[in-house]
């Protein structure tokens, strides 16, 4: 094994998936035991047929499909599309050879390497973007994928660009852009994000300085509501974490490996969870702090250029207790509606009574 991974995509309208003598779970998925795939066949007008193939060492796949296909995914979802196949596929990978995908943006800022694990429609472009147009340099807006070091490695891909993140960082689109942003953001308000998503694709490579790697010395969550800043303790970090990866990431709940599972046991998702966790306690265990940041207004971006500013409190510790006497900072803090507020950081509850 080589440890490279590989995985094709391959829109075959010739693709024929015969059911006939192959055991099969929810009337569509099927196993073929001669070349160790999980074939799709779904019964309706016109056949609608996908297949999977596991290379023996789960390093290598290659997915086929056929255009009827690409039109029922896209309507179904929930795991069938090409980019859920493609997340789970590489996140599987990636924890055998001991790295992992995170769901979130990352940045260099200073000294510090700074991961933004967040949900999808919380702001993780608009912070990784602001920052990079503000000095940062950009590593991902979706997803950071991590080493067993530390180290986190820019996913190479455009990001879909908001009519306001557009104006909040005064980017200068062509003509061509412009109308295609507000005939997006026109049918997004009409059909719903979830048929139309809104926005343009812009590459970040094209606007401000990027960069492939850098150490993750800091991991701040990002949520909207309040202003407020505090740290969290490396338990809740893992649970934060774990969180929004069960929801964005969760490789466990894609159907052509939950079929594979079943039809053979020496595909252990036991053994891959274990691994999993491990993985994000070590990523959590190597920061030097972690941070839970909310904003009213989306300015999440200036609450972590000022984290990076800060000292931090050395590689923090399941059970420390130095945690529980960190005293509040306050710092002014200009919003971005130009407004005035306080960045209090806060230490994470305690558990004990303090007197």
């Amino acid at each position: 094994m080589d440890g490279k991974i590989r995985l094709s995509f391959l829109l075959d309208s010739n693709l024929r998936v015969s059911a006939e003598g192959k055991p099969n779970v929810n009337m569509m998925l099927y196993r073929n035991a001669q070349d160790n795939s999980i074939e799709f066949s779904y019964p309706w007008i016109v056949p609608v047929v996908a297949k999977l193939v596991f290379a023996d060492d789960y390093l290598s796949y290659t997915f086929s499909f056929n255009k009827n296909y690409l039109r029922f995914s896209k309507i179904v979802a929930e795991g069938w599309e090409l980019i859920d196949i493609f997340r789970s596929l590489v996140q599987i990978s990636l924890i055998k050879v001991g790295m992992y995908m995170v769901h979130g943006a990352a940045v260099s800022l200073g000294e510090e390497g700074i991961l933004v694990p967040s949900f999808g429609n919380t702001g993780k472009t608009t912070t990784s973007w602001m920052l990079a147009k503000r000095g940062a340099e950009f590593l991902t807006d979706e997803f950071a994928i991590l080493d067993s070091q530390g180290h986190c490695y820019g996913f190479p891909c455009s990001s879909l660009v908001s009519g306001a993140l557009v104006k909040a960082a005064d980017l200068r689109l062509t003509r061509k852009q412009g109308a295609s942003l507000w005939l997006r953001e026109l049918m997004s308000k009409m059909l719903s994000t979830r048929f139309a998503p809104g926005g343009i694709k812009l590459y970040p490579d094209q606007i401000f300085k990027t960069r492939d790697e850098a150490a993750i010395t800091r991991i701040v969550f990002i949520q909207k509501g309040f202003d407020d800043i505090r740290t969290v303790d490396p338990d809740e970090a893992i649970n934060l974490l774990t969180a929004v990866q069960d929801y964005e990431m969760n490789w466990r709940a894609n159907p052509y490996i939950i079929a594979q599972s079943f039809f053979r046991p020496d595909f252990n998702s036991r053994d891959l969870s274990s691994k999993e966790a491990e993985i994000m306690r070590s990523i959590v265990s190597r920061a030097k702090a972690a941070y839970l940041v909310s904003s009213s207004n989306g300015s999440h971006f200036e609450s972590i250029e000022e984290i990076a500013k800060m000292p931090s409190w050395g590689p923090q510790r399941p059970g420390s207790a130095h945690t529980e006497h960190r005293s509040i900072l306050e710092k002014g803090q200009g919003m971005a509606q130009g407004s005035q507020s306080e960045l209090n950081l806060r230490p994470p509850p305690s558990s004990a009574s303090e007197t």
